[in-house]
Parts: structure tokens; C-alpha cells; sequence
């Protein structure tokens, strides 16, 4: 059964993390992206027809639930060394990269290296960047990363984007 990402928000988290969810989904949907739901309870926001990354609402077995972002892309420009980024984004971002040994997943083994703000990680699984439970301000980071990936599907210079 298909539900909307509001309604999985809405049912299953709670106080503050609830209402960051619903704030960043609004934020979303305000800049023209749509959820696409796939059969096993992720959703894929698009842009202009673009997969951005991929968002699930997560429930363990004793009923706690979590918000996850799971990203395969950073925008163009935030590879370019001479693009001022906060320095508080590059601690998030690289606070939440994902090498194949932890997420397990067997698709992307032995993974990929990339270079993320001037630091070099190993063994990346081809979603990098895992985000769980985010709080307010790591929100905002991932608000920074979607505008960064919307400003390169506006000028058309998506590399992995499909």
C-alpha cells in the first residue's frame, strides 16, 4: 500500500523530529519537487524529472521511528575548491559519509573514493551520504544541498543525476 511521505511523517514521528520532517518536506514541495514512493516504503523527490536522493521514514521493531536521507550526489559547485562553504556544512557532511563496510548493502563493494571538501574517503557506498535523524541545523545543511542540486539541474549540469 502506498503512502504519502506527509502521512509517514505525520503517523510515525513525533514532538521535533516531526515537525523538522515536515518543515524540509514543505520546503521541497515549495521549490517544485514531487515524491515518488517506490514498493518498499522509500520516497524519491524529483526535480524537473530528476531523482535528488532518496528519503525513507523509518520504524524499528519496538515502534521508534526515524527520518533518513540517503544521497548519491553533491552539487557541482560544492566540488569546486574556490566556492566559499561553511564550515559547519563540511563538518555535517563529512560526519555522515557512508563507507561500504557499514551500510552492508553488497550493491556497490569495493565502493568509490571521493574527494568531499578537500578530504579524501575510501570505500564509499554509492549512496555517500547517509542522514539519520536529522536535527534543525542538519536540515538546513540538506536544504543547502538540494538548492546546490537544483541550481545544476537549472543549468543543466548534472553528471549522476538520472
Amino acid at each position: 500500500m502506498h503512502i504519502t511521505i506527509e502521512k509517514a511523517i505525520n503517523d510515525h514521528l513525533k514532538g521535533e523530529a516531526q515537525e523538522n520532517a515536515q518543515d524540509f518536506i514543505a520546503y521541497l514541495q515549495a521549490n517544485g519537487v514531487a515524491f515518488h514512493e517506490s514498493d518498499n516504503g522509500f520516497w524519491h523527490p524529483t526535480y524537473k524529472g530528476k531523482n535528488l536522493f532518496t528519503l525513507n521514514v523509518e520504524v524499528s521493531d519496538n515502534g521508534d521511528a526515524s527520518f533518513d536521507a540517503l544521497i548519491n550526489d553533491l552539487p557541482s559547485t560544492w566540488e569546486d575548491e574556490s566556492v566559499s562553504i561553511n564550515e559547519r556544512t563540511k563538518e555535517i557532511i563529512w560526519k555522515n559519509v557512508r563507507p561500504c563496510e557499514i551500510t552492508d548493502c553488497g550493491d556497490c563493494s569495493p565502493g568509490i573514493t571521493k574527494n568531499i571538501f578537500g578530504k579524501v574517503f575510501n570505500n564509499l557506498c554509492g549512496s555517500f551520504l547517509g542522514i539519520y535523524n536529522p536535527d534543525a541545523e542538519t536540515y538546513n545543511c540538506l536544504k543547502q544541498l538540494f538548492d546546490g542540486l537544483k541550481d545544476d539541474i537549472d543549468k543543466k549540469c548534472i553528471r549522476k543525476l538520472n
